[in-house]
C-alpha cells in the first residue's frame, strides 16, 4: 500500500491574485462550520486564525499607477516630395560628404584663435572718449561783429492750449527767416499736409467712420427708438490768421461732387452792417481727413458771397465777390492762380453775386467732359451766363434783368400796393435753382417772394412766375424722388411744398417766428425735410406731423447762415456767424422704406385726403416720379395709376 505524504507549499506574497483570496475566503467560511481543524493561510499574511479573530469583510482597493515609459522608437523619416523630405535629404548628403566622402579629409591647422569680445551696450554708447585741450585763440571785435551782424535770433510763443504755451526760437538770416523759404516749396507743404492728416487721425478717427457712414443702425437691433436727432461730429474753425480783427461770417458751402470730403467754405459778411462795410474775405478748402486746418485757402480783400464746384470738372471751383466780380480756380495747384475772372471794363454790374449754379452739358471731348459754363444771379435781379474761353477773361452773356411784378400772379395772395411806384424798378435777387430733368431750365427766387422760370434758350424773357413766399423766398429744393415736387421757403416763416402743374401749396410747414435761411429734401429718406433757422437746425417728417418738427437742436448758441446736405445725406454741413463750420451727423432716424417714391405719394395722399378739391387736382397730374421709377413700380400699383388717369382724362373731356 503506498503511502501518501501531504506537504505545505509556501505561496509567494507578491505573487497572489485576486482568485487566491477568493479561495481564502471560502476555506474561512468551511472552517467556521467544522471549527475543528485550525489552519492558517499564507497570503502574505494571517487571514485564518481563531474564530474570535476572523474578519467579516475584505476591502480591496486598486489603484492607477503612473505612466512609465520604457521604450519609444520615433519615425525618423519624412516624406520625399515635400520640404521637409529635401532638407532631409539634403542633411544627409551632406554627413555622408563630411564621414565617408571626400569631405572627412580637411586640412586642419593648429593655431591660437582669440574669443569675440561680447558686448554688454549698444555700438551708439561705446564711443571713444572726447579728449579736449585747451588751445590759444585770438578773435577781434571786428570778426565777432561780421560773424552776428546777420544772424538774429526771435523767441515766439506759440500757444498749445487755453492755459499753455510753448516757446520756439527762429534764426534770420541777412533778415530773412529761412523758415518761411522751406514753407513755400511744394513738397514741404505737401508733406507738411499729409502729416497733420495722420495726427489728426489719431483725434477724429471714431468721427470720422460715422461721417463715412461704417456705423449705421443694426437693422436687427432688439430696441430702436426714432428720436430724429443730430449729432456734433466736430468744427470746422478759420485759423486766426486768416480771420484777422475782422469776424467773418460763413457765407455759402459747396461739397466736391466727385470726392464726398471735400468742402468749400466762402467767409464773407452775412449781415450787411457799418462796422463790416470794409471787410475781407476768404475762401478755404477743408477736408474730413483733417479737421483742424484747411488744406488750401484763397484771400481776397472783399467779402465772399458764394462759391460753387463745377459737375464734370471737380477741380473748378467758381468763386463771386462782394463787387460783382467772379473767378474760377483750379484748387489742385497749391498756389491761388485764377484759370480766368471777369473784366471789370465789360463788367454788367457791380452787384455782389449771390447765387452760381453749373450747367450741366455732357459733352466727351476724347476722353474729359468740355468746361461748361456757368449762371450768376447777381443782387440786382440780373442773371448772366458765363463761359471759360482760351483767355484770361470769362466770356459774358447777359441773359434776364428781372423786373417787378405789375399784376397779381399766380400762387399764394399776396396784397401788394400799385398805387405807389418804386425807385428801384428791378427786385432783389436771392437765390438761384436748376431744374433736375432739364438743362435749360432754372428758377430764380427774389425779395418780393416770387418764383421766376426761365430758360437759357429764350433770354430777356421769362417763361413763367410764381408766388410762392408772402415775403422773400430765400432757397428752393427738388425732391430727389420727383421731379415735379419741391419745396420753397422765405422770411414769411414757413416751408411751402408744391407740386409743378397745381397754382398752390400742398403742404405748408410753419413752427418757428423767424426767417427760414435753407431747407432741402433728405436724400435718403423721402418724406423727411431738414430746415435751418437762425437760432436751429429742424427735422420734418410729413408722414408723423405737419404741426411741428420731429426735433429742433440748437448747438454754439451762434446765429446760422447756411447749411448744405453731404452727397450721401447723412450728414450736414452748417455755418454760423463766428466763422465755424458744424459737421452734423443724423442719428436715431427711421429706416428707410423700399419704395421711397411709394411712401412720399401715400404720405401727400395722406395729408390732402380732407380736401377732394386738392386730391383732385394731385390725382389729374398722374405718376408724379421720374421716368426710371416706373418699371421698378409693383405691377399693382401701374394698374391703378393707369386707372386713376384714364378716370380723370374722362371727367376732363365730360
Amino acid at each position: 500500500m503506498a503511502k501518501t505524504t501531504s506537504a505545505a507549499i509556501k505561496m509567494d506574497p507578491m505573487r497572489v491574485t485576486l482568485a487566491d483570496i477568493q479561495r481564502g475566503i471560502t476555506a474561512s467560511k468551511q472552517l467556521d462550520d467544522f471549527k475543528a481543524f485550525p489552519t492558517t493561510l499564507h497570503c502574505g499574511r494571517s487571514l485564518v486564525g481563531s474564530p474570535k479573530q476572523q474578519p467579516q469583510h475584505i476591502k480591496v482597493t486598486l489603484r492607477k499607477t503612473n505612466e512609465i515609459l520604457l521604450y519609444e522608437q520615433r519615425s525618423l523619416t519624412a516624406l520625399a516630395d515635400t520640404d521637409e523630405g529635401k532638407a532631409v535629404a539634403a542633411d544627409n548628403e551632406r554627413y555622408e560628404y563630411l564621414t565617408s566622402a571626400q569631405g572627412r579629409r580637411r586640412r586642419t591647422i593648429s593655431a591660437e584663435a582669440q574669443t569675440a569680445g561680447v558686448l554688454y551696450k549698444s555700438r551708439d554708447v561705446n564711443t571713444e572718449h572726447i579728449r579736449t585741450d585747451n588751445i590759444a585763440s585770438y578773435v577781434s571785435n571786428f570778426e565777432m561783429f561780421d560773424t552776428y551782424k546777420d544772424l538774429q535770433t526771435t523767441t515766439k510763443s506759440v500757444a498749445i492750449d487755453e492755459h499753455k504755451k510753448m516757446e520756439i526760437t527762429t534764426y534770420k538770416v541777412e533778415g530773412k527767416d529761412t523758415f518761411i523759404d522751406i514753407n513755400r516749396q511744394p513738397s514741404f507743404r505737401l508733406a507738411l499736409m499729409l502729416t497733420m492728416r495722420v495726427l489728426a487721425g489719431n483725434v477724429y478717427e471714431q468721427q470720422q467712420r460715422r461721417f463715412r457712414n461704417m456705423r449705421l443702425p443694426d437693422p436687427l437691433a432688439a430696441e430702436v427708438r426714432y428720436r430724429y436727432r443730430v449729432e456734433l461730429l466736430w468744427r470746422f474753425e478759420l485759423p486766426q490768421a486768416l480771420a484777422g480783427d475782422t469776424k467773418k461770417a460763413v457765407a455759402d458751402l459747396s461739397w466736391c461732387p466727385r470726392n464726398g470730403d471735400i468742402l468749400a467754405v466762402a467767409y464773407g459778411v452775412y449781415n450787411f452792417r457799418d462796422d463790416n462795410a470794409n471787410a475781407d474775405g476768404c475762401v478755404c478748402i477743408w477736408s474730413i481727413k483733417n479737421p483742424v486746418n484747411p488744406e488750401r485757402y484763397y484771400k481776397y480783400q472783399l467779402p465772399v458771397m458764394t462759391v460753387e464746384f463745377s459737375l464734370h470738372n471737380p477741380q473748378l471751383l467758381a468763386i463771386g465777390l462782394s463787387d460783382g466780380t467772379i473767378e474760377v480756380l483750379d484748387i489742385t495747384k497749391l498756389e491761388s492762380a485764377a484759370i480766368a475772372v471777369t473784366d471789370r471794363r465789360t463788367l454788367h454790374n457791380c452787384e455782389p453775386i449771390v447765387a452760381i449754379k453749373w450747367i450741366s452739358r455732357n459733352e466727351l471731348v476724347g476722353a474729359r467732359y468740355t468746361i461748361e459754363p456757368f449762371l450768376a444771379l447777381s443782387r440786382d435781379g440780373s442773371v448772366t451766363k458765363y463761359s471759360i474761353i482760351n483767355s484770361p477773361q470769362l466770356l459774358a452773356n447777359k441773359l434776364l434783368l428781372l423786373n417787378r411784378i405789375e399784376a397779381q400772379p399766380e400762387g399764394i395772395r399776396v396784397e401788394r400796393s400799385f398805387e405807389l411806384l418804386q425807385a428801384n424798378r428791378h427786385p432783389q435777387g436771392l437765390n438761384l435753382c436748376l431744374s433736375p430733368t432739364q438743362n435749360d431750365l432754372y428758377y430764380v427766387l427774389t425779395e418780393e417772394g416770387c418764383l421766376y422760370k426761365c430758360s437759357t434758350h429764350y433770354p430777356q424773357q421769362y417763361l413763367t412766375v410764381l408766388q410762392v413766399q408772402e415775403a422773400g423766398a430765400n432757397a428752393m429744393d427738388f425732391s430727389p424722388w420727383s421731379p415735379k415736387l419741391f419745396l420753397t421757403c422765405g422770411n414769411d416763416w414757413s416751408i411751402n411744398i408744391w407740386l409743378d402743374g397745381i397754382f398752390e401749396p400742398i403742404i405748408s410747414l410753419k413752427h418757428h417766428e423767424g426767417p427760414i435761411h435753407c431747407a432741402y429734401w433728405s436724400r435718403t429718406h423721402s418724406t423727411i425735410i431738414i430746415s435751418l433757422c437762425r437760432n436751429s437746425v429742424d427735422i420734418w417728417d410729413i408722414k408723423q406731423s405737419v404741426l411741428k418738427p420731429m426735433s429742433s437742436t440748437s448747438i454754439n448758441g451762434a446765429n446760422y447762415t447756411s447749411c448744405r446736405l453731404s452727397l450721401c445725406g447723412r450728414s450736414l454741413a452748417v455755418g454760423n456767424e463766428t466763422g465755424n463750420v458744424l459737421m452734423l451727423a443724423f442719428e436715431d432716424m427711421p429706416f428707410p422704406a423700399y419704395y421711397q417714391c411709394d411712401q412720399l405719394e401715400k404720405a401727400i395722399y395722406n395729408l390732402i385726403s380732407n380736401d377732394k378739391e386738392m386730391t383732385h387736382k394731385v390725382k389729374s397730374l398722374g405718376f408724379f416720379g421720374y421716368a426710371e421709377h416706373v418699371r421698378y413700380q409693383p405691377k399693382r400699383r401701374r394698374r391703378r395709376r393707369k386707372k386713376i388717369q384714364k378716370e380723370t382724362n374722362l371727367s376732363d373731356e365730360n
